[in-house]
């Protein structure tokens, strides 16, 4: 497990205990003020030191906030998720299917019919493409595409994948992604002709 270490830069030092509190209860996070910053929590107001390497700032507004909130805006720049940005070029075959991630389509290629996709349907399949046949556990899913913590309990993803099956059962018959043995894999065989 990487350990992720973090600066906190706030003029209010009840705010800062807090969520130094909050952050304690993260395995993979520390707090060492001496050790370069892999991402900065800055209070509206403050200055950010120049780091040796661009590092993530996670703004905190003057006023009152919520714990959750910094911990889910924390782990969405920690998962790196906000450095993906789609190539303009970049198609992927997905077999029956092209995705167009750059306008977050979903192409039949025999019938040409577009699926419209939300950002997390599109982070989705593209992060099953790119696990190939090794697939993706629930867990994994959670953390790389929504940036939930190992332990959450949620039905955020079986929700997405319900929708995004509706979705593309409405122009094929095809299961694009399969559940097999705990694990999410993408089915990217080719039409028979």
């Amino acid at each position: 497990m990487t350990v992720q270490n973090i600066h906190i830069i706030s003029a209010n030092p009840t705010l800062e205990r807090l969520i130094t509190e909050q952050l304690s209860l993260f395995k993979n996070l520390a707090l060492d003020p001496i050790q370069p910053p892999d991402l900065i929590i800055l209070q509206q107001g403050q200055t950010a030191p120049v780091a040796a390497r661009p590092v993530p700032i996670l703004d905190i507004p003057k006023g009152a906030v919520r714990m959750g909130d910094i911990t889910d805006k924390l782990n969405y720049l920690l998962s790196g998720r906000d450095l993906h940005i789609e190539n303009d070029n970049e198609n992927i075959d997905l077999g029956e299917f092209l995705l167009i991630p750059a306008e977050n389509l979903l192409v039949h290629q025999a019938s040409e019919e577009e699926i419209r996709l939300t950002d997390k349907e599109r982070l989705l399949l593209r992060f099953l493409y790119e696990a190939g046949d090794n697939g993706l556990s629930r867990k994994a899913l959670l953390k790389d595409v929504w940036g939930y913590a190992d332990d959450a309990e949620t039905h955020t993803l079986e929700t997405h994948m319900y929708r995004l099956r509706q979705k593309i059962e409405a122009v094929s018959t095809h299961n694009l992604i399969k559940a097999i043995d705990g694990l999410y894999k993408m089915d990217m065989k080719k039409p028979a002709d």
